[in-house]
């Protein structure tokens, strides 16, 4: 049942991991497993196989969320070398080989072979550094991103993504649990070019990884959300607070909307304020019950005059725009104004229009209107992957009070969403949503 790699008795999943890692045919790579199953030391193991099959330099780049976790792959590593002395022998700058140098050796981010393999472990949002900022500058043929969930998705757009582009034969590994699916692990899980591996608590078991009575007993532990991404390995739908659900966003793009007679045209324009921020304008054409969204614009400004003129240019006078005016977007609504646009101000951080005793403010009344035109399907949206993210990443919770409030994302501002809630009307009371 168990076949031996390096000392360590690996189970046949655990075996078919290190196949793919070792097969240079496969190239994309994803690998879900359950729980303390031990996918990244197989493919630790299948790597370190790997360089000791090899004649060519290969740099391998660990990048995990954080230190901590970094810290896992250096330890996984050390533990096969120490124990292998045909590898303990090709770390070079050990010295006479004591068992003190080669700790030393293997406790570095940078581990080199005399082969001429490279290893770097990497942390993608290391305390007090901007994420990413570890990532700048490097590159590898083999780049393995552990823990792919809690790595945010502008990391990979802006750094890993970009690795993979300067080298086109570079391989791609993705270990995860399945969190939610609002970055890069679910997209590639998605994507045809990955070689995908999956193994749920069932295939654990048959591999005497894990008992049935132990997961009987996390099942009744652990809530629907938690037991799906840690025991079934499956991508989790949605958390408990997710404002609106995947398969509303998925429905929405597919399900197309027939509006009444009488349409008007609608546009949420949301100001950037700072940093990565990007100024959205988002078209919609309404009856008034159902909404059909056009694609997203970006408005590439940076100055309130500047950011006004081209919106407007994009906005034919007799339609309105909704602009979020806070802050920078006061600016633009009063420069609108003055250049004869209908211009409407939205201060989303006022009082609630229709219901004050539920809703903590304007913001929150307006996307959970926006919630419920996904959810009873009244809403025809673009097939845009930032917009779709963004909607599905953003949350809500009840305050202190009682009231509704909305939770942004943490790793950027949601410009996308945020446009969206600004083409939609708030003039009439929201019904009973069913997950309120």
């Amino acid at each position: 049942m168990y076949a031996r790699f390096f000392g360590f008795d690996l189970t046949p999943g655990q075996v078919h991991i290190v196949g793919n890692v070792i097969d240079p045919e496969v190239t994309r790579l994803i690998v879900s497993a359950v729980t303390q199953y031990g996918k990244t030391q197989a493919v630790s193991i299948g790597l370190l196989t790997a360089l000791l099959r090899s004649k060519k330099k290969t740099r391998v780049l660990f990048i995990a969320p954080t230190t901590d976790q970094t810290n896992i792959i250096r330890k996984y590593l050390a533990e096969i070398i120490a124990s292998t002395p045909e590898l303990a022998a090709m770390v070079a700058k050990s010295g006479r080989r004591r068992a003190q140098d080669l700790a030393k050796e293997t406790s570095r981010k940078r581990l080199t072979f005399t082969n001429g393999w490279e290893f770097l472990t990497l942390t993608a949002h290391a305390a007090g550094e901007k994420a990413g900022q570890q990532l700048m500058g490097h590159g590898g043929d083999i780049i393995v991103c552990d823990e792919a969930c809690l790595i945010e998705d502008e990391v990979y757009r802006m750094r890993i993504s970009r690795m993979l582009g300067n080298n086109p034969k570079a391989k791609l590994i993705i270990l995860v649990n399945p969190w939610h699916r609002r970055n890069f692990a679910f997209r590639a899980w998605r994507n045809p070019k990955f070689t995908k591996i999956k193994i749920g608590w069932r295939q654990a078991v048959a591999e005497g990884r894990v008992t049935r009575e132990f997961v009987d007993d996390q099942k009744k532990e652990l809530s629907p959300y938690e037991f799906t991404v840690l025991y079934e390995s499956d991508f989790a739908e949605d958390t408990e607070d997710t404002l609106i659900r995947w398969e509303w966003i998925e429905q929405a793009v597919k399900h197309k909307q027939t509006l009444g007679a009488s349409v008007m045209r609608v546009n949420g324009l949301d100001v950037a304020e700072k940093g990565r921020d990007l100024t959205i304008l988002q078209p919609a054409v309404t009856d008034g019950s159902r909404y059909i969204l056009g694609q997203p614009v970006i408005i590439d400004r940076d100055e309130t005059i500047p950011i006004a003129i081209e919106a407007g240019s994009k906005v034919p006078k007799g339609q309105l725009i909704n602009v979020d005016s806070i802050g920078v977007g006061s600016g633009v609504w009063s420069y609108l104004k003055q250049i004869g646009h209908r211009a409407n101000s939205v201060r989303v951080s006022e009082k609630s229009t229709l219901d004050p005793d539920r809703f903590a403010n304007l913001k929150a009344q307006r996307f959970w209107i926006l919630r419920r035109l996904f959810e009873e399907r009244m809403i025809q949206i673009p097939d845009h992957p930032e917009l779709k993210r963004q909607l599905n990443a953003m949350r809500y919770e009840l305050d202190a009070l009682g009231k509704i409030r909305i939770v942004d994302p943490t790793d950027k501002s949601p410009d996308y969403a945020s446009a969206a809630m600004l083409c939609i009307f708030d003039g009439q009371r929201p019904p009973q949503v069913r997950h309120a």
